[in-house]
């Protein structure tokens, strides 16, 4: 099971990634929490609770844009619908203008006039309770906010660091009771010695060999030892394949660093499955020989670690 700082960096990265989509491009809590209560299995209390973090770690910003309705039983009350937006200066800027269109569109269609973002937002935001709970008051809410937190962003970017927002998301993380050695200062890592040494190629040797290979060339002080000390690997390898780095994940396995045959397995697996959703994203289109030469990768080192040869017999 995914831990709590797991669960919070995916959470960040799946903000930012759906930010940067074609369409669609702000999440809301009426649809996000309900996928990710389901993608991680954990209750909307939590997931609420993570994502309050990080925003207190500020990377990313909260926008309320449905306020709650009134109800006498505290115990139902209602949230209202919030929307989540990654920090980064440059998908603020891109969403602000993806906003204004949508926000254009959502005027006309009501009141069928057009009328820049500037005079709407000066005619509506004063009385934006109106217009509560419609698509015109939701991106009223979400242009008027991004165009402060552009101010922030560019007036305060240190305050945005990655650095700084991972020590003050371990911080939270450990006033809520996650362990200070899985919180605090998770390494950045670059990939590096992955061309190895001479000899025959992994392909004609032994499974035992090609194992009892990597194992001596493992370096329990290494960046990526470390990272897997707290994070699972199927973690690592899905932030990087979201982030389409399907070369960081082909050095990896060429480095000696995704060795088993279950870690292998997941590379293939996960790979073969965006393969069959290509047509849906766009930017993976471009990544479609990268995604093919991985996926060859790992079963190769998977027939190796079954014994099997490049002629197909079977190693004694």
């Amino acid at each position: 099971m995914a831990t709590q700082l797991e669960i919070a960096l995916e959470l960040a990265e799946e903000i930012k990634k759906i930010n940067q989509q074609e369409d669609n491009r702000i999440p809301s809590s009426d649809s996000f929490l309900k996928d990710m209560i389901a993608f991680f299995s954990r209750d909307m209390h939590e997931i609420r609770q993570v994502l309050e973090m990080l925003r207190e770690a500020k990377y990313i910003f909260i926008i309320k844009i449905v306020l709650p309705e009134q109800s006498k039983s505290a115990r139902d009350q209602d949230q209202g619908v919030d929307a989540y937006i990654y920090a980064d200066l440059r998908i603020v800027n891109e969403l602000k203008g993806f906003a204004e269109k949508k926000l254009e569109k959502a005027y006309e269609a009501t009141y069928y006039k057009r009328k820049s973002p500037f005079q709407i937002t000066r005619e509506l935001f004063p009385k934006i309770k109106e217009h509560n709970n419609t698509p015109l008051g939701r991106f009223i809410n979400i242009a008027v906010m991004l165009e402060e937190y552009q101010r922030v962003l560019t007036a305060a970017p240190n305050d945005y660091d990655d650095n700084r927002r991972r020590n003050v998301l371990s911080e939270l993380l450990e006033r809520n009771g996650t362990p200070v050695a899985v919180a605090r200062d998770i390494p950045d890592y670059e990939i590096t010695s992955l061309g190895g040494g001479g000899g025959s190629p992994l392909g004609f040797k032994r499974a035992a060999d090609a194992v009892a290979s990597n194992e001596v060339a493992f370096n329990p002080k290494s960046p990526w030892s470390r990272l897997t000390s707290k994070f699972s690997v199927e973690f690592l390898v899905r932030i990087h394949l979201r982030k389409y780095e399907f070369d960081t994940v082909r050095k990896l396995i060429l480095g000696g660093k995704l060795v088993s045959f279950d870690d292998l397995k997941y590379v293939r697996d996960s790979v073969q499955t965006m393969e069959n959703h290509v047509h849906l994203d766009p930017i993976l289109q471009n990544f479609t020989e990268e995604m093919t030469e991985l996926r060859r990768l790992a079963q190769k080192k998977m027939n190796i670690l079954k014994g099997i040869t490049n002629s197909g017999s079977i190693q004694n």
